[in-house]
């Protein structure tokens, strides 16, 4: 689809915000203090960019790989490898764990949504789900009964088969969705999720009143969604987030979400800012990646496989790195929102 000049400008995206600021933006957050995982992004970043040139035969494994918390990650996408999926989607998921797309391993999201008291007897729909990774992993930790929808046809196809995979198949389908066209649905939920999805659609607040149609009384709502600040609103950021993003994301401000939700007579009870979250877990994502990625364009036989792998993690990876940049200056903030219908 593109040219060798193509990936050439883009791995000199990485290698620049690699080399020339990713550890400083991401290093000091608010109060100037260093996480354990930002700091080891620095190492990672030298011995990345090592194995990307072919020049890492001289430090082994055992040396490079850094103790990490073991609730940062699952495993290493197996199910991915097994299916006939984009090289992109094994990418991401080489990144974020088996079954996300983005940020926030499945433990992450199961004790996000603790305070949402959820039961096997109760009904959630998921906006934007991706390939299902949180949907499943609320749903193994409460037996909640989840309808997730994804915007692409490709990734949702592929996170149904993820879903039969994991006998999950009847409890957490994907369905695709366009959610510009979205009609309001008759059937009764008892809890809205959405996770770093509603930037992509145009037409939020038409998405939200359909939900809202569709919540039952005293039915809740959780979203984590990217959101444009203040400073960020001329901020040359936000063109370069969607170049690298390569589609277009609407952002709302954290006061025009408030305003929206309020104004449906929703009571929204937390807003809370996770953009420091995120950053850590992005820099434990890429302190990771090298590994995973060597294992997985070694297991390829084809050539050509190959080179759509390395091409992917190119693409993936300045995708990302625009995006901490963004978040890190201050443009682009990760932002929760809960709350319910009031009694």
């Amino acid at each position: 689809m593109y040219g060798d000049v193509y990936w050439v400008q883009q791995m000199a995206n990485v290698r620049t915000l690699l080399l020339s600021g990713i550890k400083e933006r991401l290093g000091v957050w608010r109060n100037g203090n260093e996480s354990a995982a930002l700091t080891a992004l620095a190492g990672y970043k030298h011995r990345f960019l090592l194995w990307w040139n072919g020049d890492g035969a001289s430090e082994s494994t055992a040396q490079w790989v850094l103790a990490s918390p073991s609730q940062m990650r699952t495993a290493d996408a197996p199910h991915a490898k097994k299916q006939n999926v984009s090289a992109r989607l094994i990418v991401s998921q080489a990144l974020w764990g088996e079954g996300n797309l983005s940020p926030g391993p499945a433990d992450f999201v199961a004790k996000l949504v603790n305070l949402l008291r959820l039961t096997p007897e109760m009904s959630m729909v998921d906006l934007g789900a991706g390939l299902g990774g949180p949907s499943r992993a609320i749903s193994a930790a409460y037996g909640v009964w989840v309808t997730a929808y994804e915007w692409e046809a490709e990734i949702a196809q592929a996170g149904n088969e993820q879903s039969i995979m994991h006998g999950m198949g009847r409890k957490v389908p994907i369905v695709h969705l366009d959610p510009d066209t979205i009609d309001r649905p008759v059937r009764k939920i008892d809890c809205f999720f959405s996770k770093d999805a509603l930037h992509l659609v145009d037409k939020k607040k038409e998405l939200l009143l359909a939900v809202k149609a569709a919540l039952k009384p005293n039915g809740q709502f959780f979203i984590i969604d990217y959101l444009v600040t203040k400073q960020g609103e001329s901020s040359p950021r936000i063109a370069a987030w969607n170049a690298a993003d390569e589609q277009v994301s609407h952002f709302w401000s954290k006061e025009e979400y408030a305003a929206a939700l309020t104004g449906m007579k929703l009571d929204l009870r937390v807003t809370e800012d996770m953009t420091s979250q995120y950053c850590e877990m992005i820099a434990e994502g890429f302190r990771q990646l090298k590994n995973a990625m060597e294992g997985l364009i070694a297991a390829e036989t084809d050539p050509g496989r190959q080179s759509d792998l390395r091409h992917a993690l190119a693409f993936e990876s300045n995708r990302w790195a625009v995006r901490a940049d963004a978040m890190q200056a201050g443009d682009i903030a990760v932002v929760r929102f809960t709350g319910a219908i009031p009694h």
